[in-house]
């Protein structure tokens, strides 16, 4: 077993240096397997999650991100899991998809690492002809092949999360890719940048209704300033539950859900940015979680 974790900890510092820069995404207080693939299989297992996301609104061409995300529990110790992402910003579209297992190790009494390894394939397009026809813009000879494809790219992640009692603390290494992509047309590339996410988290049970659980978040990379996320959850009878955040960069949020009907899971977040106009830079989130088998279950035969 010491072997093993060896091994993942050599990987995790040996793949950081490819690992590539995608879309944000909140709602992990009702979805965890969206902070990390590391949760395969533990939190909300059986549910099917879909997500939309606008950022920067009141700005043209601001990211519109949607996101299709399952995962369950395999066996005793297996997770299984899988993400769909597809991204728009202005000019730019991405594609993601991801498939993820989780292999959970007892290291101790009460005390677990769930390691979780994803693979998975990343497509991009650019919209070059969208700036060829704006008269503002200077001719360049290779705004002239218009909508440019990237090559199909293998992509991977790498996640680690440890668990004793309430406590959860896991670090992950997301989306990466190895080698530079580039277009079937223009003679174009880029290479991937290294990011990061390192989070804790602390499940207070107030009474026999009430519960909250603060979490931790910092985010960064290669040329992506150090970000820290603070926020809580307040959950009342595990049905309904409420959130507040604050990132750095003066960035407030607020969030509610819960199960509205039997297998029914909705949760709505709004962001807003305090350092610029209002209206501005904001973002909004919906997500729409079914129980598969439980609402299954419920309906009439």
């Amino acid at each position: 077993m010491r072997k093993i974790i060896i091994i993942f900890i050599e990987l995790l510092v040996s793949l950081a240096v490819y690992s590539q820069q995608f879309p944000f995404m909140e709602g992990y207080s009702v979805n965890t397997f969206s902070l990390s693939p590391a949760y395969a299989g533990i939190h909300n297992s059986k549910t099917l999650f879909m997500d939309y996301r606008s950022d920067w609104s009141g700005i043209s061409g601001g990211p519109i991100t949607y996101q299709l995300s399952y995962n369950d529990k395999f066996k005793e110790r297996v997770g299984l899991g899988g993400r769909f992402i597809y991204d728009k910003t202005d000019i730019f579209k991405q594609t993601l998809i991801l498939g993820t297992y989780t292999y959970e190790v007892h290291i101790a009494k009460e005390h677990s690492v769930n390691f979780g390894l994803s693979v998975g394939f990343y497509k991009n397009s650019i919209d070059l002809a969208k700036y060829f026809n704006d008269p503002t813009y200077v001719l360049d000879n290779a705004l002239i092949y218009g909508r440019n494809k990237s090559k199909l790219k293998f992509a991977t992640d790498i996640s680690a999360l440890y668990r004793f009692n309430q406590v959860e603390a896991g670090i992950l290494f997301s989306n990466l890719m190895f080698g530079t992509v580039r277009y079937h047309i223009a003679d174009m590339s880029y290479k991937p940048l290294k990011n990061y996410l390192l989070h804790a988290s602390y499940l207070f049970n107030l009474d026999n209704r009430w519960s909250a659980k603060p979490t931790i978040i910092f985010r960064g990379g290669q040329n992506i300033p150090v970000q820290m996320e603070i926020a809580s959850d307040f959950t009342w009878n595990k049905r309904f539950w409420g959130t507040m955040l604050f990132r750095t960069g003066g960035i407030f949020g607020l969030g509610f859900g819960g199960e509205v009907y039997d297998g029914i899971l909705i949760n709505y977040s709004h962001d807003l940015n305090t350092n610029v106009m209002l209206n501005t830079f904001g973002s909004n989130q919906l997500s729409l979680g079914v129980k598969i088998f439980k609402f299954i279950k419920k309906q009439p035969a």
